[in-house]
């Protein structure tokens, strides 16, 4: 982990200007803050030791690189430790981003709390992540969890990591990581330090918020250079949350491991990382209407219904860099990634829907995952008995089937195990990496239903699905080079990614089936990509690129309608990106625009035809995103910094298709070709100061979401609305189509733009032991704008209470509401 190559390796890349990002911090170097800053030799007189031999040799390669990787033909943005920590207790990994062009991202709550998040447009399962190099997200699914599973907690948080990279549209294959057709997302954890350190830091704000912590830096076992080192991080936080029943409680543990060898030119690491979430959350907007009469932080009581999630989070990384000589780095790493997600849903048995009652005009949608069951009774006597599956009668223990099936607990895990190993060549002008992606997944789960929370979980009594699971294999090898012509500068890279996956998904015993199934098979890619940059005059580089992207169908897919399914799952979709853009950067001057154009074809669409059972799953849809992005920074004082971003993004459907038609999938509808692509915002734009004299810092940041098409339902009675579909079921028409969607061409989300601030102060002290002590103020929407960062129109669904029974007569609108203003204030003590 010594030279810039292994920053290279881990997806990370930087400019060389002195006021420019932070560098990533794969870097570790003798007696070198891990900022990535430029290697130290060591001090003192006499003929030099071999020792400091080897580091001046590794010192020029890594000031080579470095002016290279200031050349990346990549429009990649970086988030530094300042703007981590600005995002604050209030934020997550995922509304950090927004701090970059073109990310939109909203969440119900404070802290980790269900992130939706788009890059481009491209929504989060679409994305991939990467944590030093390992890929992040969930294999099976894409995004770090499928809807409504882990989403409260994640595998890291703010506090666990360093720094962020975001490639839009498709990286060099060396940074893409699995499976992406929008972007890579790569964080860097953080790293133990060579010197000793202590912090304890706490702090409280609005909505009952707390957060208290420690940090502890061994440094380098007796200061020697190859001196094991380590990190221990502890944070436990609470929130009531923003949203009325929405509190939440999160513990993050972070243990990282270094141990320097061959003069510190090659490295041992382990990271282990032990996350746990909490908390209510809603399954779906909110009824504008009662947000209107009750404010903008209502919510259904929990004596009516919730949703609770409690998840965990284990991640164990172990790896080796070797320094083999100046020309040839090898590294690998292998990993363990563990998952659990506990889900209690939970509906009064006041909500009957067969009943109507006018105090609830709008019903309750999709809080509780049993109101989906319909009334029926699963027991003995019913069309879907399973015998050894369910014998629970909910009519004879709860008096009626329906008051007997309002709570479900849902119980899901995930296992991941992989390996990537990675060689670096520099021989000339070329510079060459290759390397892999050997992993497996694997998922399985229970779901049981019973009348109240909590509930017996007793498998052929109450369990409502048992066993199967799905597993995913991923066979991936890359290729990449950049070669220096012209004097370094001209720089093109080339580079291929060859994949293979296998999939399956096994499902025992189904109410839909009377036997088992499994359904599978092995899919593969090839993704080429190409880079180029050129260093002009006056201090600019012009770059280009073309990539093309592949995902891979969830293995949700695989699955079968209760008469069958057209095909097992569907093909890969497929992304062809292109970028072309112009840097300029000086110390005090960096500008960057650059204009983009993705094309997504054979996109994944999902059918079921409700009156013949039949699912369709096939590849026919395609999307097209194109835009500009601008960002900048301008030194104006030593102290004060201007900076400022904005991106225009042009999203649009070019055929129709069954999709889903929301960033959070929780919408299933139908686009037509032309329409746009909904929430998705034509514009954003991030822009404010900092300012850094002394003990004092400030930073005033201004975030604009720019307008935002929406989708609305169509009329459940309506059943030509999409060409081909059959009439509803008699008397289950919420069921079939009650969330069938498309844009809503007339009507779009108004803007919105929100104030952030941060305040520290570095308070002198005068204890010896007391390094810093640090007092700081964070202030998100400072203005206390209220609005909206997510809205539809929709009509009554299954637990309506209306005079139709199912449905209620005309549609009405569901949202979000963002974060209101929130005021956090911090202590940190660094011994």
């Amino acid at each position: 982990m010594l030279i810039t190559a292994c920053s290279v390796a881990s997806g990370m890349v930087f400019s060389a200007r002195v006021w420019a990002q932070s560098a990533p911090a794969p870097i570790i170097v003798p007696s070198t803050p891990d900022t990535g800053a430029t290697p130290i030799l060591p001090t003192g007189t006499g003929t030099p030791s071999a020792q400091a031999v080897h580091i001046a040799k590794i010192r020029k390669i890594y000031h080579r690189l470095l002016l290279k990787e200031k050349n990346i033909a990549a429009a990649v943005s970086f988030i530094d430790k300042h703007q981590i920590e600005a995002e604050g207790p209030s934020g997550s990994i995922q509304s950090l981003l927004k701090q970059t062009p073109s990310v939109n991202e909203y969440q119900q709550g404070l802290g980790q709390a269900v992130p939706v998040l788009t890059i481009r447009g491209v929504r989060n399962s679409q994305l991939a992540q990467t944590l030093d190099g390992i890929p992040l997200q969930d294999l099976l699914s894409g995004g770090q969890g499928s809807f409504l599973n882990n989403n409260v907690g994640s595998p890291v948080t703010l506090g666990q990591i360093s720094n962020t990279a975001v490639y839009p549209g498709v990286a060099p294959p060396n940074r893409q990581g699995f499976a992406t057709i929008g972007g890579t997302i790569a964080y860097t954890l953080k790293k133990p330090s060579s010197k000793p350190s202590a912090e304890i830091f706490a702090g409280y704000g609005s909505f009952d918020t707390s957060h208290i912590g420690i940090e502890l830096n061994t440094g380098a076992y007796k200061n020697q250079i190859d001196g094991v080192r380590a990190l221990l991080r502890y944070t436990q936080s609470y929130t009531a949350g923003y949203i009325d029943n929405t509190n939440a409680r999160y513990g993050d543990l972070l243990l990282a491991l270094d141990k320097p060898y061959n003069d510190g030119l090659s490295h041992l690491t382990a990271d282990v990382i032990y996350n746990r979430g909490q908390g209510y959350v809603l399954t779906s907007p909110l009824p504008v209407p009662e947000l209107q009469q009750n404010g903008a932080s209502f919510n259904f009581p929990k004596s009516d219904t919730y949703n609770r999630q409690n998840d965990k989070y284990l991640t164990v990384i172990l790896g080796d860099q070797t320094y083999i000589n100046q020309n040839v780095i090898a590294s690998a790493k292998v990993f363990y990634i563990h998952s659990e997600s506990d889900q209690t849903n939970y509906l009064s048995p006041a909500f009957n829907p067969s009943v109507y009652n006018p105090a609830q005009p709008y019903g309750i949608d999709g809080q509780a995952l049993s109101q989906f069951y319909t009334a029926s009774n699963f027991g003995p006597g019913n069309t879907f008995y399973k015998p050894g599956l369910f014998t629970y009668n909910p009519s004879a223990v709860f008096g009626q089937a329906y008051a007997g099936i309002n709570a479900t607990q849902t119980n899901d895990h995930t296992t991941t195990i992989g390996f990537t190993p990675r060689v670096h060549i520099f021989a000339g002008v070329n510079n060459i990496t290759v390397g892999g992606l050997f992993a497996k997944e694997t998922s399985a789960g229970s779901q049981y239903i019973y009348g109240t929370d909590p509930m017996p979980q007793i498998a052929g009594y109450n369990s409502f699905a048992l066993g199967g699971g799905a597993q995913r294999t991923i066979y991936t090898v890359f290729a990449s080079d950049k070669i220096e012509l012209l004097n370094n500068k001209l720089q093109i890279e080339p580079g291929i990614s060859l994949t293979g996956v296998y999939s399956s998904n096994k499902v025992p015993l189904s109410y839909f089936h009377s036997q088992g199934y499994k359904l599978a098979n092995y899919g593969k890619t090839a993704e080429p990509y190409l880079g180029v940059s050129y260093q002009l005059p006056y201090n600019m580089v012009a770059f280009a690129s073309y990539g093309k992207g592949a995902r891979f169908a969830p293995t949700t897919d695989y699955s079968l309608g209760s008469a069958g399914s057209s095909t097992s799952a569907p093909k890969p979709e497929i992304v062809h990106a292109y970028q072309a853009g112009l840097r300029y950067d000086t110390p005090n001057l960096y500008l960057k625009a650059d204009y983009f154009y993705q094309k997504i074809t054979s996109a994944f669409s999902f059918f079921t035809n409700y009156n013949t059972g039949l699912s369709s799953y096939i590849n026919v849809g395609a999307q097209q995103f194109s835009g500009v992005e601008a960002s900048g920074k301008y030194r104006l004082t030593p102290s004060v910094v201007l900076f400022g971003n904005a991106s225009y993004n042009r999203a649009r459907y070019l055929n129709s298709y069954a999709a889903n038609v929301t960033p959070f999938q929780g919408q299933f509808g139908y686009a037509f070709k032309g329409d746009p692509v909904t929430s998705a915002p034509a514009w954003l734009g991030n822009f404010g100061v900092t300012y850094n004299d002394g003990p004092y810092s400030a930073r005033i940041a201004g975030q604009y979401t720019g307008q935002q098409y929406t989708t609305f339902d169509y009329n459940p009675t309506d059943a030509a609305y999409i060409p081909g579909t059959a009439q509803p079921a008699s008397g289950f028409p919420g069921i079939q189509y009650g969330l069938q969607t498309a844009p809503n061409k007339s009507f779009l989300l108004p803007g919105f733009l929100t104030l952030n601030v941060l305040l520290k102060y570095n308070v002198p002290v005068h204890f010896q032991s007391i390094k810093v002590l640090t007092l700081s103020l964070n202030v998100k929407n400072l203005l206390g704008l209220n609005y909206y960062n997510h809205f539809y129109n929709v009509y009554q669904q299954i637990s309506g209470n209306s005079p139709t029974g199912f449905l209620a007569t005309s549609p009405y609108a569901a949202a979000f509401y963002g974060p209101p203003r929130t005021i956090f204030a911090s202590v940190s003590a660094k011994f």
